[in-house]
């Protein structure tokens, strides 16, 4: 489909070209044949005729005929009468008028012929029919632009020695009416079309040229981007201020500690004893430097170095209730039941209310020997908080020591109604033999393992 619309179109171009073509060849028909115009020849003014004869009666007639013909020549552009050589025609030595040249090659017609159309008629058609039409227009004309404008200039011929000179010719054309570009005769319509145009540009483009002054030097090649940022800041560093370079600040024995905290609190009880030791390398007057690291050596089982740091934590700070509790236990977990009462005392003596602290103390008479003592101790922990399973279930122990055997069931069933985690340990403690069988004991066992479920 596309094929075919194109080749439609171009029919139409070229029908378009034919249709302008016929119109331009048949103006060029019906022109007239140019007609070589030659300046006229001025004669003197002629001498003063003597007086005339009277005019015979015959001759009168004649004489006044012949005033009439030659005053009508005069009014229609001075024609000389029939049978006269005419006045503007160039005459040879003999006096013979001279009959123009026929035009010398088809050029001189093909102008004659582009001079008889107006220039903007005619380049409006060319451009109506493209450039395919214009082709066609200068393969019908039988002579393009160049053929015609070389056919032109061609230098005149010689003359032929014997015979009278030429008469030479106007350099203005000879004007029918028509306006014509003062550039000079064209050899086609579109060259006088576009000869008007044509002279403008060049004379802008001469003047342009004229006006231009002499090549400045040529610029510096610009620097590169990399360059230019590099100037940038060079230039941005002039403007500031110098500033000794202050190193940043070094790590504090607090921060340390803080990160031995950290890792502490998520069981990595290497690093945190790695951390303690660096505080205690930048302060080694920081309590809770040593603390904290014995607290770290304890649960990793260093329990030796863990003493040395509760003791220096101590001597640092004494009275620490917290760190008493935790050296006691340290003595308790190792069988050093008389430090560990002693820690424990001196621990309630800063806080008598401490529960925990009760109950550990309690746990150092159990197994120091001293059931009664350890079961007051669990009895006072019962009576500060009702809720605490430790102090129950010791209750229980001392109870089952001392061969009480109903105190010890009442005191196992409320631990293990608090923390039926107790269960395992119960069911195996050899401090609760007094209950082992019972029915009753059984039934506590079996009932916390069902909550544990």
């Amino acid at each position: 489909m596309k094929r075919t619309l194109r080749l439609l179109v171009i029919l139409g171009v070229v029908a378009v070209a034919v249709v302008v073509v016929a119109s331009v060849l048949r103006r060029r028909a019906t022109a007239p044949a140019p007609v070589a115009w030659t300046p006229p020849t001025v004669e003197p003014p002629p001498a003063p005729a003597p007086p005339a004869a009277p005019a015979q009666p015959g001759q009168a007639g004649e004489a006044e005929a012949l005033a009439e013909e030659i005053a009508a020549a005069e009014s229609e552009g001075m024609a000389p009468p029939p049978g006269a050589p005419p006045v503007d025609v160039a005459l040879d030595a003999t006096g013979a008028p001279v009959e123009p040249e026929p035009p010398e090659t088809a050029a001189e017609t093909a102008r004659a012929a582009a001079e008889l159309v107006a220039p903007e008629t005619a380049f409006e058609e060319l451009l109506e029919a493209a450039e395919h039409g214009r082709d066609l227009v200068e393969e019908f004309s039988g002579a393009g632009p160049d053929e015609a404008t070389q056919a032109v200039a061609e230098p005149a011929p010689a003359p032929v020695e014997g015979e009278p000179p030429a008469p030479e010719r106007s350099a203005e054309p000879p004007s029918f009416g028509v306006d014509v570009a003062e550039e000079g005769p064209s050899s086609s319509a579109y060259e006088v079309a576009t000869a008007e145009g044509s002279a403008d540009v060049l004379t802008a483009a001469f003047e342009a040229l004229a006006a231009t002054p002499e090549a400045a030097e040529a610029p510096a090649e610009a620097p590169a981007p990399e360059q230019r940022l590099l100037d940038a800041v060079e230039e941005a560093l002039t403007d500031l201020e110098p500033a000794p370079i202050v190193p940043p600040p070094r790590r504090t024995a607090e921060s340390y500690l803080d990160e031995g905290n950290v890792y502490f609190n998520v069981g990595q009880y290497g690093l945190a004893i790695e951390r303690y030791t660096q505080a205690i390398e930048m302060d080694g007057e920081l309590t809770a430097a040593y603390y904290n690291r014995a607290n770290a050596r304890t649960r990793a089982g260093d329990l030796d170095n863990a003493l040395a740091d509760y003791n220096r934590a101590l001597e640092l700070q004494p009275g620490d209730a917290d760190a008493l509790n935790n050296r006691g236990m340290l003595h308790l977990y190792r069988g050093n039941y008389a430090g560990a009462l002693s820690d424990f005392n001196a621990a309630l003596a800063v806080d008598p209310t401490d529960s925990t602290v009760m109950v550990n103390r309690g746990l150092a008479h159990l197994h120091g020997g001293d059931a009664a003592a350890a079961l007051i101790d669990f009895r006072e922990a019962i009576r500060l908080d009702a809720t605490d399973a430790a102090a129950q279930y010791g209750a229980a122990q001392a109870s089952a020591a001392l061969g009480n055997r109903d105190e010890s069931l009442r005191h196992v069933g409320r631990a293990l109604e608090i923390d039926p985690g107790y269960a395992r340990e119960a069911a195996a403690d050899p401090r609760l033999a007094i209950l082992q069988g019972d029915e009753q004991f059984l039934k506590l066992l079996r009932q916390a393992g069902t909550l544990r479920e």
